[in-house]
């Protein structure tokens, strides 16, 4: 587990470890999803149903197929694919053919007949937020892959605003806006990319983040904006430690300055917030998830330092279990 494994080395003639499995089937974003989610229905004092954490897990897993496979598409040497990536290169034909549009069927009935509606529009606008980010980023390398993610959105963003209780002068210049968007991105006029303000890794985690906590910011109902912004940007800079390390590691740690500060940075957002909870200047709600954030900070903080005794496949799983371990902590 501590080797280091070779980087050229052709990545369909490796073994991949039993313990690696999850990982390159995508099971490691679903499950630390649900548990999360778990976590603050706790701290909130609500009670989820169980196929609301189905949805979540099914919508993340098939966001994660998506991302992982368009990712394969304009690869021009299998070699230097790491076992992950070989593995949805190889099966691209059948993910994208053969599982993801049943799963997105399955999504769709969950969507009309089990979510609640306040939830369901929730969740279509994280949607079109998804399917501008995998234009941008997974997409890219496919002219037709893109401009489909950039339709759904567009098209999905008019249906959104036909719904939204504004006035209809609104909705038909925030409609016209959005048509721009799409009409200068189709002409390349508009590069979509946010690299250059906002990173693809803190970019995914607020995407992550927003997804775990949309049920419980739905049922919760807080008085104020305060408490659900606070909650997400925790889960954000969280995931957008989990995201950037795994990033460096796989760039053979040329960036760990800049992780280090983000790290820090998280650190000491989650202590902040930690003492805001004890001056009773925030809600209590949020004392059991900032508690387990604190943890995972920790935990990550040991991963990273120990990061060159492990191979890259041996720290993506690490890194994801340090967000798991602590979330008995949201309980107590």
């Amino acid at each position: 587990m501590t080797a280091e494994t070779p980087a050229r080395e052709p990545a369909d003639v490796r073994r991949t470890p039993w313990w690696l499995w999850p990982h390159v089937l995508s099971l490691e974003a679903p499950v630390v999803a649900v548990l999360w989610q778990a976590a603050l229905a706790h701290a909130h004092g609500i009670r989820l149903t169980p196929l609301l954490g189905a949805g979540l897990a099914l919508a993340c897993w098939v966001v994660y197929l998506l991302d992982r496979t368009l990712d394969t598409l304009a690869v021009k040497n299998v070699a230097e694919l790491d076992v992950r990536h070989a593995f949805y290169h190889r099966h691209r034909r059948v993910l994208l053919l053969g599982v993801i549009p049943p799963a997105l069927l399955l999504l769709g009935w969950m969507a009309l007949c089990v979510i609640p509606q306040g939830v369901l529009w929730q969740a279509l606008a994280l949607a079109l937020l998804v399917a501008l980010y995998l234009a941008s980023w997974s997409a890219q390398g496919s002219r037709v892959s893109r401009d489909v993610f950039v339709s759904c959105a567009g098209l999905g963003g008019v249906l959104l605003l036909s719904r939204m209780p504004i006035s209809s002068g609104t909705k038909f210049t925030l409609s016209l806006l959005v048509l721009g968007v799409m009409v200068l991105s189709f002409l390349r006029q508009l590069d979509i990319r946010m690299g250059n303000v906002l990173p693809k890794e803190l970019t995914a985690a607020l995407l992550f983040a927003m997804g775990c906590t949309t049920s419980t910011r739905f049922f919760a109902m807080p008085e104020t904006i305060a408490e659900p912004v606070l909650e997400c940007l925790l889960l954000t800079l969280l995931f957008g430690c989990n995201l950037h390390g795994i990033t460096c590691r796989e760039a053979g740690l040329q960036d760990e300055h800049r992780h280090a500060r983000l790290v820090l940075g998280t650190l000491g957002f989650v202590l902040a917030v930690l003492w805001g909870v004890e001056l009773g200047l925030l809600q209590h709600s949020l004392f059991g998830p900032a508690r387990a954030a604190l943890g995972a900070v920790l935990l990550h903080s040991v991963v990273q330092a120990a990061r060159r005794r492990y191979s890259v496949e041996a720290y993506r799983v690490l890194a994801d279990v340090a967000l798991i371990l602590p979330l008995p902590l949201a309980w107590w």
